[in-house]
């Protein structure tokens, strides 16, 4: 992953947890800080199709993202990500991403472009459910 975009995630990540900790629910002393969660790597996920990473058990999430990376000995295509949904579940307990990005060849040779890889990042806390994201 290039640095510009490891300092996008992780700048999210921060706004997340910033946003996790400076409501009213962050007063609760019983309730764990906010942890990021990443998924795996899901090998052609930037098919457009929707992909769900899920918090632990009996933890909700606060917000998510995604990471796009191109496949062993391939680039990334020039066009931008397509994104289709990135949003949390209809229990908030995790987020859904449908993204399309596709890979190519290295520079000078042919061949069919397909669906990049993709990972799904997740910030979830233990103990209290997300009001804010319209539960």
């Amino acid at each position: 992953m290039s640095s510009k975009k490891r300092i996008v995630m992780a700048a999210a990540a921060g706004v997340f947890v910033l946003a996790a900790t400076s409501g009213s629910a962050a007063a609760t002393p019983s309730m764990l800080a906010p942890h990021a969660v990443a998924g795996d790597t899901i090998q052609g996920g930037a098919d457009g199709k929707p992909h769900e990473l899920l918090c632990p058990p009996d933890e909700n999430v606060y917000g998510g993202g995604f990471s796009v990376t191109p496949s062993a000995n391939r680039r990334l295509d020039e066009r931008p990500t397509d994104v289709l949904e990135s949003r949390p579940n209809d229990d908030a307990t995790g987020w859904i991403v449908a993204v399309r990005k596709s890979d190519c060849p290295p520079d000078g040779q042919h061949g069919d472009s397909k669906p990049a890889n993709l990972t799904i990042h997740i910030v979830c806390t233990e103990g209290e459910y997300n009001t804010s994201l319209g539960g």
